[in-house]
């Protein structure tokens, strides 16, 4: 069931929204545990034993953890328990990949290839596995008290809102609010128009941008030019934005709407000067988990293995941030999905990374702003290249078509058939609203009656609420004529 759908709309929210508030406070989680098991199960009925599997190895091994002091004890459930979690992910998401490379390496030494019926992938189930772990580490680390409550942490990872593409909340983050949370007027009201205009970033511009890209990385190659091969990959990486930053904001508003608070996920990250910078404002959560429980932990355990000395020329703080970096950003690729190419995408992010460590941020720092935002663009674009593509092959020879080699002439003809008047509202909106302009121009407003009488500020805000109100509905509406009448593509990180 996807967020953009008239189905969860018009029929499972509001429905759930309205059995949840006449609900007796002790039974609103039960009620919330209920819709959210529900909703998975829409996509497939098959899909619901992998996650309660799931809330079942995190409850058990949470107990185990918490049954003694012993610290081997602890460590020993951890270790199982992330181990399980895992189990399932390889499972279901990378077993193809490993049979696959596995029947290219025997096939040269004749051996017949290892056949198998498909596996399905269940939806989120990086997501979840991610919460699950986090859990385990914060019960092993004495953060939050084991949770006891079978429900409870059966609803912390099963959590419709962000059960399907985050954000990865914490469980120390949801802990308090899991047994008790805080609902108001102006909590919901919120939530509401977080939810609107995150519908708004997906249907009216994520979707027409997917419809854009697709159109151009399906020219075949021989009749691809320079120029639009770059607008087709900036309209990917406009569409991945929108897509993904859209789902965050309906996932946050609908979870202030049940009283929650969820973390912040982007943070303009196409405005950052460096990519060290865009880790920080793109999908935060998964950021911070990777360097939380990956590249932190395997940062302190590397620099206890060697010794203060120096190794090919760098010292032992660049030489652990350069392996810790490195496998963390692999990881990272390969969580995103099941392909070397996506592998390539986290390694070259990695690669910048240790580069800017190594000194390119220093140099970079001397140069004015905009030289250094034009850096992390045209590296950004190129890893995108891999992101979007099936193959390697794909990849390098769109890559050699933007830089002008084998590509077909340009002609204004074939351009103007992608940039039409209503891909041009869309792409500048999308541009504009990739940076702070919206925002500023908004304080802009504000500020205009800063220095005017009372009553005429109130009759300022009160125009503005009215505005924001007729805004709102105007953008609901929009979206589910859009719904209604058009093929609405699913959210691209489903697949991850």
């Amino acid at each position: 069931m996807l967020f953009s759908s008239l189905l969860f709309l018009y029929q499972f929210l509001p429905i759930t929204l309205f059995i949840y508030y006449l609900s007796k406070e002790r039974l609103q989680s039960v009620v919330l545990l209920f819709a959210s098991l529900v909703f998975y199960a829409w996509g497939g009925p098959s899909y619901i034993s992998i996650l309660i599997i799931s809330i079942l190895i995190n409850y058990f091994s949470g107990l185990a953890m918490g049954s003694g002091e012993a610290k081997r004890r602890r460590k020993t459930f951890l270790v199982l328990g992330i181990i399980l979690n895992l189990s399932l992910l390889v499972i279901f998401k990378y077993t193809h990949f490993f049979i696959e490379n596995i029947n290219l390496l025997t096939a040269i030494f004749g051996v017949p290839p290892v056949l198998i019926k498909k596996i399905i992938l269940p939806l989120g189930i990086s997501f979840f596995t991610f919460k699950g772990i986090s859990y385990l580490f914060t019960i092993y680390r004495r953060e939050t008290p084991v949770q006891r409550n079978f429900v409870d942490l059966a609803l912390y990872i099963s959590l419709f809102p962000q059960l399907i593409a985050g954000p990865i909340s914490r469980y120390r983050d949801l802990a308090p609010q899991l047994s008790g949370r805080t609902h108001s007027f102006e909590k919901f009201s919120s939530g509401i128009r977080r939810f609107i205009m995150g519908l708004a970033k997906k249907v009216l511009i994520a979707t027409p941008l997917s419809y854009m890209a697709n159109q151009v990385f399906t020219i075949p190659f021989e009749h691809l030019s320079a120029p639009l091969a770059w607008i087709g990959i900036l309209f990917f990486a406009l569409q991945i934005y929108y897509d993904f930053s859209g789902y965050t904001d309906m996932a946050i508003g609908l979870g202030r709407m049940l009283g929650f608070e969820f973390v912040e996920n982007f943070n303009f990250p196409y405005i950052s000067c460096s990519f060290r910078e865009f880790w920080r404002r793109w999908h935060i959560s998964l950021s911070t988990w990777f360097r939380d429980y990956l590249f932190l932990p395997l940062a302190y355990h590397t620099s206890r293995k060697l010794p203060k000395e120096k190794y090919f020329g760098l010292r032992t703080d660049k030489l652990i941030y350069l392996i810790a970096t490195t496998i963390t950003f692999l990881l990272c690729g390969f969580w995103h999905g099941a392909a070397w190419t996506f592998i390539a995408w986290g390694m070259i992010h990695g690669f910048m990374l240790i580069l800017e460590h190594l000194g390119l941020g220093k140099i970079l720092s001397r140069f004015y702003k905009p030289f250094q935002h034009a850096y992390m663009i045209f590296f950004l674009l190129i890893s995108w290249v891999f992101f979007r593509s099936e193959t390697f092959h794909e990849a390098f020879v769109y890559l050699s078509i933007m830089f002008g080699f084998g590509s077909q002439s340009f002609q204004w003809n074939m351009l103007s058939d992608y940039l039409n008047t209503g891909t041009v509202v869309v792409f500048t909106t999308a541009i504009l609203g990739s940076t702070r302009f919206f925002d500023k121009l908004s304080e802009i407003v504000m500020s205009w009656t800063g220095s005017s009488r009372l009553f005429v500020r109130a009759g300022f805000m009160h125009i503005m609420n009215i505005g924001t109100l007729v805004f709102m509905f105007a953008v609901l509406a929009l979206s589910t004529i859009y719904l209604a009448g058009e093929t609405v593509s699913s959210f691209i990180y489903f697949k991850f």
